[in-house]
């Protein structure tokens, strides 16, 4: 059942119960896979085997987003507009389904004159219809509405969900086979996939430290580094060296990896992350980026000598 997300959860052995809440709400820290769960969960209810096939006439059509009795709403801001299409659409009986299903992606984008609005239909639910909400941020769902739905907790994806969602995106064209085997979360693994600039962030990231060897090569460094993402390169930055502290962790190119530790004492390493952190909140706030990474890479570099 969809209640018994676990572990050992795999989206093709996902079961229908016959007793079904009218209305869920899936939450987890990573949005890609929240909405791919309820995607997927959307198409299992309307197959007409109950598996999401992908091959059935309700399944194609689901794909093709043109079944007449699925509803899915994906919208950076949701207005009363847009509850008020799916109230009308609430008094209209299914067409080809037993069952009238509407996803709304990332609720949290739902204002709250809004979310007062669809309560309703929450509270007084008709026996053919299922919302499907999901969310990163539950503190931004009134109280009132997450008292209304089933709400279900979307746990990290293990290798073999990895597989079968690799599998499942490679049906439209995106293939996320070669970060099956990393602990990345699906929306990194998927913006690594379709964003260029993040790879290139990584891959600007590994020059930087295979050509910083003391304070003398910070301006050919900084330099070099005038054409990356801005917005991403702190991030990245942090994330790398959160993953040189954990030798569990298996998110980027061991190669690289062993790199940075081979340059950096692991206590160096740790002590550089309120820099990173600082210079990060300095950018976001306007401060010259190369400014900020020029004292950044000598703050680094101090740490790595007095940690030696």
């Amino acid at each position: 059942m969809i209640e018994n997300i676990g572990e050992t959860f795999t989206y093709k052995s996902l079961e229908l119960d016959k007793n079904l809440m009218h209305a869920y709400l899936l939450y987890s820290s990573d949005k890609e896979l929240n909405n791919n769960v309820a995607l997927f969960f959307a198409k299992s209810l309307i197959c007409e085997r109950h598996t999401a096939c992908d091959n059935c006439p309700a399944c194609q059509q689901f794909s093709s987003r043109s079944h007449p009795d699925v509803y899915i709403l994906d919208q950076d801001s949701i207005k009363v507009e847009d509850i008020n299409t799916i109230i009308n659409k609430l008094n209209t009986k299914p067409i080809s389904s037993d069952k009238k299903v509407f996803v709304i992606l990332n609720a949290e984008n739902i204002n709250e004159i809004s979310q007062n609005k669809l309560l309703k239909s929450l509270e007084e639910p008709n026996e053919s219809t299922i919302f499907i909400l999901t969310t990163t941020k539950t503190d931004k769902i009134l109280t009132t509405v997450m008292s209304r739905v089933k709400k279900v907790y979307v746990p990290c994806l293990n290798h073999d969900d990895k597989i079968i969602i690799a599998n499942y995106l490679i049906k439209q064209n995106i293939d996320i086979q070669n970060y099956v085997n990393t602990n990345f979360s699906l929306t990194e693994i998927l913006n690594l996939v379709s964003n260029s600039n993040y790879k290139n962030t990584i891959d600007d990231i590994y020059q930087m430290f295979l050509s910083l060897n003391s304070s003398q090569d910070i301006p050919k460094v900084v330099n070099n580094l005038s054409n990356t993402n801005k917005q991403l390169f702190y991030p990245c930055l942090q994330d790398i060296i959160l993953n040189c502290l954990d030798p569990k962790e298996t998110k980027f190119d061991k190669k690289m990896l062993d790199l940075i530790n081979s340059k950096f004492p692991q206590k160096a390493l740790l002590k550089c992350l309120p820099l990173i952190e600082d210079a990060y909140k300095k950018n976001t706030a306007n401060v010259n980026f190369f400014y900020c990474l020029d004292n950044l890479l000598f703050n680094m570099l101090k740490e790595k000598y007095l940690c030696s």
